[in-house]
Formats: C-alpha cells, structure tokens, sequence
C-alpha cells in the first residue's frame, strides 16, 4: 500500500482550505504532519520527490547505472536538473551539501543515527530563551523522549554476529550507538508497522531494499496518513503568498522533474510548515520575500555543515567487511548498517569546539567498483603511509591488485575503514539564492576552523593503530577543488528571541521584517538550529519539531496530542 494519495485528488480540491499545508516530509515535517492530523487538522503534506517503496514496484536504485539516474546537482558548473532525483547535491565554492529527495526526506539515505547533543549545546546564547530554559529545566527531554518512542533507535544487537568494521571500533575506545534500523525479529515495528528486520547488507545510505531502516515511511508518516493526512508527492513548491486568514502555496506537478519552473498550481491553508531542509526552506522564504512575503532579515543566516569531514584508514591490516553487499549478502560476514559504531570525543575538554564524535562507515555495494579505483587513487595521491617496511608494503601491494582484478573480498577497500566525523564549525555561513533561484552556501571562513585539524588528528591515531594509510577528507585536496561536504545541514532559518537574532522564535513562528511573527507561519526542520549540534542531528530536529508541532495545535485551536502507535483497528502498509 502506497503512502501517496493521487495527485488528482489535490487538484480536484483547488478551492479547498486546508487547516495546515506541510511542505516536505523530512523529520521536522513529518512528525509536525503526523502530531497536527491526529490533533484533529485537515493536513495536506506536498513532497516535491517520489515515493519509493520495494512493495509497491518502486525500489531504491542498486546499481551504479541506477545511482547515476538518481542524481540531482544544484549550482554551477555542474548543475544537473533532475528535480526527482534521490541525490540532491547543492555544490558552492565552500561547502557542498548533499540531501535527499523523495517521500521522507533526507532519511531515505542516511545512516540512521540517533544521538542527542551535548547537554552544553543548547546554552550557547544562540538560541532563544525559551529552548535554552527548556533545555536547562529538563523540560525539552519529554520531546526527544516522545520521538524516541515513534523512530525507536537500538544498538546493533549483542545476540548476533558482530561485523568486524564494528568490532575495530570497540576494540579501539568506540561504542555501538543508536540506529533507526528495525533488528527484529519482531515483524511489526514500534508503531505497528510492518517491517523485516535488518539483514546486514551495509546499504542504508542508498535506500534499504529490504524494509528494515526506519526511515519516515515506517514512523511518522504513516502516524500522519492514519489521522486522515493526504499526502502528495512530485509537488514541488515555489513560494507562498499571505492574504487575509489564510496563505496561498505556489506549486509545480512534476512528472518527468526536468520541467522548465512553472509553480502555477497553488492550494490554501489557514497555517503553513515549511519543512523542506536547510537548503530548500531556505531557498522557499528567500523567493517568498522577492515576492512581497516580509521576512526576518536574518534569513539565510547562522548556516553550518556540523563539522562534517571524512576519512579514511585505507588498505589496514585486517579484513574489515566494510563494503555492501546488497542482495548478495554473507551470513558468516555480515555488514550491518552503514553505522554501527562510534567514538565520543564530547565532553573532555573546557571549550565546546574541540567536542567531536567519530564514526565508521560502509561503502554501498552499488558504488564498490568504482570506489575500488577512486578510494585507491585518492590513497596513492594524498594518502599518508602510518607503517613501513617490505612485508607490509608488498601486503598493501596485494591487497591493491586483489581489487584491480576481481579478488574484492580481500582487496583494498574491503580492508578500508571509512570515518564520518561529525563536530562544531562555529555556524556562521550565509545561504543566497544562485541565478537558478536556488540556495547556495557562502562561506570563506570555513575552512580555517580548527575542527577539521581535531578530527584528522584522530582519524590519523586510528589509521595508525589499524595499519591502514591515512587519508584527509579527499573533497579538501586540490584533487576535488579543497571543497567540503555536509550531510547534516543546519541554519538558515535559523530561531532567535526576536526578528533580529533570528528568522523564526522558539515556538517556530517566522518573523516579518517588523519583528512581530506571522500568524499561522512556520518553520520546522533542520534549518532553524542556529548552531552546529555536534552530532547526527535527526533525533534533536524531531524533538524540536515535536515540540513545535505541540505550539502549531494549540495555536490552531486543536488539543495536542502524542500518539506512538497506529490507531487500533488501522493497518498501514508503505
């Protein structure tokens, strides 16, 4: 059973006035769609990607060929239009950004982890009063306790066999850490829909196949669809026009998503949640603006990429099973999930900036021939050797031409370990609209933060403990132009105590450019963090969101409420 209801229906209904239209179905939007129909809201949740989902003969891509298809780039000189592309990179001349695209957001591809920040975060004077009260008071912990019981995070489990890129990590002052991946072996998850459980293929990051990550599509949104949410994809929305009571969405009906921009179509509400990311709330107020929307001037502020850098320990000593294997999986050499363990580096020093948590990755099985080559090439061109002498040398040496002439379960990159570093870059990045009207990061400061010299540091100690060659995030080498990548995202819009510190305040109400806040207005995703987060933020932007979505009801006149199972007697299957 699909999640989407025909585009047809919307249509149909042009005249209608929704009591909340939800822009996207990322974290933020999913859960405030999900806790404003079960208040008792007509929602109507426009996602501007496709459903993908493997019951309904709509799988994720599996093969490189497959990737290649789903790929969109925003901003020059690379741009590739394909606004239905699971893979939205946002390329700038600082920070690139990859998110993704389709019916549940950026947690189609990520690797699913749940952690919370470090208590001293929300004291930074960033953030509004009342989060930072909250925060202080113990009170915003029943809001990450209300999204811990929908997305239900657990550890890889002791029972089963321990993947050996995870074991290297425990082995080495790591940890298991908290994943949205449906272990099992019950067949239903927390709220009551069916899923398998995981099957340890290492794929998460490009879509799970096998129905056991617990992506949006197997948490909040079928909430949302059984409270009576409508839900349409492949509406990609413009901007948004306020008139008397009510706002006006301006959206596209996308088919083959290279269509020339024509956000004709629109649909009424009496309340609007912007939750398209960083990058495309950002990008939707800014164009909202230009036309004649006031908004806060601290738009496009307060941006950061969370410290994301990567690394590798390339070729170590030991087999570490750490590259997918998709359908072809080995029970006696399990994968796991992209993510199963991590180093917390938080809390052992006097300054916040120096916090970082270090974790390992896989490398999807679609991409594994070409990161043979690739991953090799960038080790021979910027890798820094942390072992010497002939028998190692010629052991590398093997392990090299194991990969180069189809010997891969011994080669190179099966040896690699792959390091998703995560930590605080000082967010002080501005997002602005291209020629394109799409967002784009500036940020020449970037790269001299000391976060990124913390993090290799102890990317390099692990390298060499492992005897593997150390390699920097090869983005930042002359190589790829010295660009970084974030795939966690934050700011833009961003809160604050009034218009001038902030786009939106903590209840998540935007600001006009007169300070006051627009009445049934707001934000709820990623892009209202003002500072880095220093860890995977999924879990912290839908406690936010949870609490957001508890302000929107009570605004609207509805009694919230915070329901963490399907009702009984409703059978959702996505």
């Amino acid at each position: 059973m699909a999640l989407a209801n025909s585009i047809d229906e919307l249509e149909h209904q042009s005249d209608r006035l929704w009591d909340v239209v939800v822009i996207g179905s990322g974290y933020g939007a999913g859960v405030c769609a999900a806790r404003l129909a079960e208040a008792g809201a007509s929602v109507c949740v426009l996602e501007r990607g496709r459903e993908f989902s493997v019951s309904a003969g709509a799988p994720f891509p599996s093969t490189l060929s497959e990737l290649g298809s789903n790929v969109q780039i925003d901003g020059a000189p690379f741009r590739r239009e394909h606004r239905l592309g699971l893979f939205n990179f946002h390329v700038a001349s600082d920070l690139d950004v990859l998110v993704g695209c389709g019916l549940g957001g950026t947690s189609l591809i990520n690797a699913n982890v749940s952690i919370k920040p470090s208590g001293r975060v929300f004291g930074a004077p960033a953030w509004p009063n009342a989060i930072r009260e909250d925060a202080a008071e113990g009170r915003l912990d029943r809001y990450y306790d209300r999204a811990r019981r929908v997305l239900d995070p657990a550890p890889y489990p002791k029972t089963w066999q321990t993947p050996r890129k995870l074991a290297v990590m425990e082995a080495h002052g790591g940890s298991r850490c908290d994943v949205n991946v449906h272990f099992g072996p019950e067949r239903e998850n927390s709220i009551g829909v069916p899923q398998r459980p995981c099957n340890n293929c290492g794929d998460c990051v490009t879509g799970c196949n096998f129905e056991a990550k617990k992506t949006l599509c197997f948490t909040y949104l079928p909430l949302a669809k059984a409270f009576g949410a409508k839900i349409f994809t492949q509406c990609d929305v413009d901007h948004i026009e306020k008139r008397e009571g009510f706002y006006v969405v301006y959206y596209q009906r996308l088919t083959t998503g290279k269509e020339p921009v024509d956000a004709s179509r629109k649909v009424m509400a009496r309340a609007v949640v912007v939750g398209a990311g960083v990058m495309g709330s950002t990008a939707l107020l800014l164009r909202s603006r230009e036309l004649g929307l006031p908004v806060s001037s601290a738009l496009g502020g307060r941006v950061s990429g969370n410290g994301d850098a990567i690394a590798f320990a390339y070729d170590c000593d030991s087999v570490l099973d750490s590259v997918g294997r998709g359908a072809a999986v080995d029970r006696d050499h399990p994968i796991g999930a992209t993510v199963l363990g991590i180093i917390d580096q938080r809390g052992g020093t006097a300054r916040l900036e120096d916090d970082i948590v270090v974790e390992e990755g896989a490398f999807p099985s679609a991409m594994a021939a070409l990161l043979r080559i690739v991953v090799g090439g960038i080790a021979a061109y910027s890798g820094t050797e942390t072992e010497h002498g002939f028998r190692h040398w010629f052991r590398e040496r093997l392990a090299e031409e194991r990969d180069l002439f189809g010997d891969p379960e011994g080669g190179a990159l099966n040896r690699t370990l792959m390091f998703l570093m995560v930590g605080h870059d000082g967010a002080d990045g501005l997002i602005e609209l291209d020629r394109h009207r799409q967002a784009t990061i500036k940020w020449d400061l970037l790269k001299r933060r000391k976060v990124f010299t913390v993090e290799n540091q102890l990317a390099r100690t692990m390298s060499m403990k492992l005897g593997g060659m150390f390699v920097k995030d090869p983005l930042n080498t002359p190589m790829f132009l010295n660009n970084l990548i974030s795939v966690h995202p934050l700011g833009g819009c961003p809160m604050g105590d009034d218009g001038a510190a902030g786009v939106v305040d903590g209840a998540g109400r935007v600001f006009s450019d007169d300070g006051k806040v627009h009445r049934g207005l707001y934000v709820a995703d990623g892009s209202i963090i003002p500072t880095s987060l220093g860890v995977n933020p999924l879990w912290t932007i839908s406690a936010l969101a949870e609490r957001i979505a508890e302000n929107i009801a009570r605004d609207l006149g509805f009694e919230p409420r915070a329901a963490v199972r399907l009702p009984v007697g409703v059978h959702i299957h996505p």
